[in-house]
């Protein structure tokens, strides 16, 4: 048989092997996608919790040395006082202390408001984040006083006012 009478052969592939090939690729890079941005926004809401649980921390060593110097009615100024001040260091997306809402771009960072003396962090990735209260979908949060009794012998105790971090809506 001569090479001019073999059947022809098919180089290459088809255009609907292209195709598939194409929206199994496409099926492929929309799933990782959407897993990366979910992971993205994982690690923002992480890195939010991690700075809020310093400032705690923070609350807890500030209140600790007011009692070892025996300044406890300064416990109860610590409500007026911004939250970053109790770190040992501003995170590097503090935008700073504002009277209002700032007009600049926010996403992804913290700022004080003096007005209301609120912590506010707005979120760069919103799309799981859905408020309750149908407002904008920045996590405000504020240092609020609590009463306890204290504990003594004493005739004369009075309830001491504590102070915690806590978020402002659900």
């Amino acid at each position: 048989m001569t090479a001019s009478s073999q059947p022809a052969r098919q180089r290459g592939a088809s255009r609907l092997e292209r195709v598939v090939s194409i929206a199994l690729f496409a099926i492929v890079a929309a799933v990782f996608l959407e897993r990366a941005l979910y992971y993205q926004e994982y690690a923002e809401m992480t890195a939010m919790e991690m700075t809020l649980a310093n400032m705690r921390s923070g609350l807890r060593y500030k209140v600790a040395d007011l009692i070892m110097n025996n300044r406890l009615p300064e416990i109860a100024t610590l409500v007026d006082e911004n939250p970053i001040t109790w770190l040992s260091s501003v995170p590097e997306n503090y935008a700073g202390e504002y009277d209002a809402a700032p007009q600049t771009a926010i996403a992804g960072k913290w700022y004080f408001d003096r007005t209301k003396h609120e912590l506010i962090y707005t979120p760069t990735n919103r799309r799981h984040f859905v408020p309750s209260s149908g407002e904008n979908s920045a996590l405000r949060y504020r240092a609020m006083p609590s009463t306890a009794p204290q504990v003594s012998l004493a005739k004369d105790s009075h309830p001491q006012t504590w102070v915690s971090l806590v978020q402002l809506q659900p």
